[in-house]
């Protein structure tokens, strides 16, 4: 007898038990879901820039120019944050920023990085010019963004070219997509305009031709500008100076389509691009 209420005893606490731990995880699971994330107030976050006057310069290219660090900011949730530095020209409204991402709260850039993000916001070398930066948090895809405070650097860039040769002085789109078919003199009308370290036009392109970049009107220039390998995608890649004693380079194919295109080259970057307009 005394033997049977014990094993009635053990399998009350066992039952016990179980319901304890079933009520447990059905607690535990209704919490979770109670909770949501919220994104945090836009421009509350603070991204504490190291410096805010910096000259960059050629010499320290390697180093750390600039740094920014930030707290967590809280989503009312446990989940993993993805954090975009957003770099634009002091008049921009970050619609096309330069970006930095990173998973951690503090973010460098040397002088290299930053003097190629304020030439590409066309910032003139060796002169004081301001940006502005901020961070966007969010969860993942994208989800629930939310924007740093706004703050504000001054940077002196310093002249940096992709390839180590003199900058230009002027640039002609040549070949068969455009009227001059590869012939001379390249009339004016195919001259792009210069802007800082960058030349651009904006003129029909005939499709699946090809064009060059050349210095001269009166003939192939030494160097010249051709598409850095074959295949290129229509749409832009990278260049390369087409010169003596190597001559090297491929011919940059135009999109399949005719039609009103606008070509960019970039001396800073090294790279070419043709979009439709």
């Amino acid at each position: 007898m005394k033997t049977k209420i014990n094993n009635m005893k053990s399998r009350l606490k066992i039952t016990i038990s179980f319901i304890i731990v079933i009520v447990t995880l059905i607690s535990c699971t209704d919490n979770n879901d109670d909770l949501t994330a919220i994104a945090p107030t836009d421009g509350q976050l603070l991204i504490n820039p190291s410096v805010t006057d910096i000259v960059l310069t050629k010499p320290n290219k390697a180093e750390i120019a600039i740094t920014f660090n930030w707290n967590k900011p809280n989503y009312g949730i446990a989940t993993p944050i993805s954090y975009t530095l957003e770099i634009d020209d002091i008049d921009g409204d970050f619609s096309n920023p330069e970006t930095e991402i990173t998973e951690n709260t503090e973010l460098s850039l040397t002088h290299a990085k930053l003097n190629a993000i304020a030439l590409s916001m066309d910032l003139a070398t060796d002169v004081s010019g301001q940006l502005k930066v901020r961070l966007k948090s969010s969860l993942n895809y994208g989800s629930l963004p939310s924007y740093s405070k706004v703050e504000t650097i001054t940077v002196t860039p310093f002249l940096d070219l992709f390839y180590d040769l003199p900058l230009p002085n002027q640039l002609y789109l040549q070949g068969n997509a455009v009227p001059s078919n590869w012939g001379y003199p390249i009339p004016v009308d195919q001259q792009m305009t210069k802007n800082g370290n960058t030349f651009s036009i904006i003129r029909e392109l005939a499709g699946g031709k090809n064009i060059a970049f050349l210095s001269s009107n009166t003939g192939w220039g030494d160097p010249a500008y051709l598409g850095l390998v074959a295949n290129q995608p229509t749409e832009g890649g990278s260049f390369v100076p087409n010169m003596a004693p190597d001559w090297i380079g491929n011919g940059i194919v135009t999109p399949p389509i005719t039609g009103i295109y606008k070509v960019v080259i970039n001396f800073v970057t090294g790279k070419y691009s043709v979009t439709p307009q």
